[in-house]
């Protein structure tokens, strides 16, 4: 599904493609803090927006290259979210891929990626994205 736009009543809205990452260690999983546009943190898996050209895995191994320093080696896929932006009229549909992560994590703030935690599902931050939350919930729970 390539970026495309949809009317609505005072201004259209686009939709993209996205991947992250779902990296485990020990029972816990990778996620990273970022702020909405009001400033207001938030905890997110990694991942970002695919680039005309990529693929989903590429563009996933590229988006932890840049905003964590490390490699990734991406799996399976384990489910997706949408996430509305509220700088811009656009909602990003990300599919989660199950990753191995190489190498010391290292958040880059100039890719807006201001912290890193390992957190169980059990344990996610109250700032954690609901639609993160649902990817641990459920009969489709990845780490159960």
């Amino acid at each position: 599904m390539a970026e495309r736009e949809m009317s609505t009543a005072d201004r259209p809205i686009r939709y993209r493609r996205g991947a992250k990452a779902l990296a485990v260690r020990d029972g816990a999983a990778l996620l990273v803090k970022e702020r909405h546009c009001d400033g207001t943190p938030f905890w997110t898996l990694p991942g970002g927006g695919i680039e005309p050209g990529e693929s989903a895995p590429e563009a996933l191994r590229r988006e932890l290259e840049e905003e964590l320093a490390c490699r990734g080696t991406v799996g399976d896929d384990v489910g997706w979210f949408a996430y509305a932006h509220c700088s811009s009229p656009t909602v990003s549909v990300y599919t989660v891929f199950r990753c191995d992560l190489e190498g010391s994590i290292t958040p880059e703030i100039t890719e807006c990626v201001f912290d890193h935690i390992w957190a169980p599902p059990s344990q996610l931050p109250t700032c954690t994205l609901p639609q993160v939350r649902l990817i641990f919930e459920g009969a489709h729970n990845p780490l159960a």
